[in-house]
C-alpha cells in the first residue's frame, strides 16, 4: 500500500520510530496511539502495518475535541466540531488496519486494556506536566515486557519534566525528522 499520510494536515515527525516499531514487532502485536488529531501519524502507521504483512492490532485514542493549546483551539476543524469525522475521512484508505478509534480521554481509555497486554503505546496528547504524568502513569502498566512506551514533543517543558521524572536513566531520546524529538522507554522486566 502506498503512503498517503502527506495528504493529511497536522504534525508528524516520528516516521522513523513508527517504521522501526513495526519492523521489530512480533506477529500478533498490539499498538495504541494516544492523540491522533486528524490522522496523519495514524495513516502512516496503518500503511506500515499493512505493508509489513504482520497481524498487528492498532488502536487510536483521542477525544477529538482538541485542547486549550492555541494551535488546537484555533483550528477550523475544532471550531466546527469536525475533528473526529476528519480523522475518519483522512484514515479511510487504511481504516482496515486501524482496529479501533476510541473516543475518550487517555486515562479512561487505558482502563480498557489489561496490564502487560500492549507492545507499543505512543503518547502525543496534552503537553503539560500533569497530563503527561497522568498519561504515563495510566499507560506504563499496560506495556508488556520487551514492549515500549514512547511519545512526541520532548521539547515541551511539561513533557521533558514528566518523562524524566517517570523514567530517569531509562529514558531514551530519539531525534525525529525535522525539528521533532521523541522519547522512549522499554519495559525490561
Amino acid at each position: 500500500m502506498k503512503h498517503f499520510y502527506q495528504t493529511v494536515s497536522g504534525w508528524f515527525s516520528f516516521r522513523d520510530l513508527y517504521a522501526q516499531i513495526v519492523a521489530e514487532a512480533r506477529d500478533g502485536a498490539h499498538f495504541v496511539e494516544v492523540g491522533s488529531w486528524k490522522g496523519r501519524s495514524a495513516a502512516f502507521m496503518a500503511v506500515e502495518i499493512a505493508n509489513s504483512g504482520k497481524q498487528i492490532a492498532f488502536d487510536c485514542v483521542d477525544t477529538w475535541l482538541g485542547s486549550n493549546e492555541k494551535k488546537h483551539s484555533e483550528d477550523p476543524a475544532v471550531i466546527a466540531g469536525t475533528l473526529y469525522s476528519d480523522f475518519l475521512k483522512n484514515t479511510a484508505p487504511a481504516r482496515r488496519y486501524i482496529r479501533a478509534a476510541i473516543r475518550m480521554p487517555s486515562v479512561r481509555a487505558a482502563q480498557l486494556y489489561a496490564d502487560g497486554s500492549l507492545d507499543f503505546v505512543f503518547i502525543d496528547a496534552a503537553h503539560d506536566y500533569e497530563n503527561v504524568r497522568r498519561d504515563i502513569g495510566a499507560w506504563r502498566p499496560k506495556i508488556r515486557v520487551g514492549g515500549a512506551l514512547a511519545g512526541d514533543d520532548f521539547h515541551f517543558a511539561g513533557v521533558t519534566r514528566a518523562t524524566v521524572d517517570a523514567f530517569g536513566q531509562e529514558l531514551q531520546l530519539i531525534k525525529g525528522t525535522g525539528t521533532g524529538r521523541q522519547w522512549k522507554w522499554t519495559r525490561r522486566g
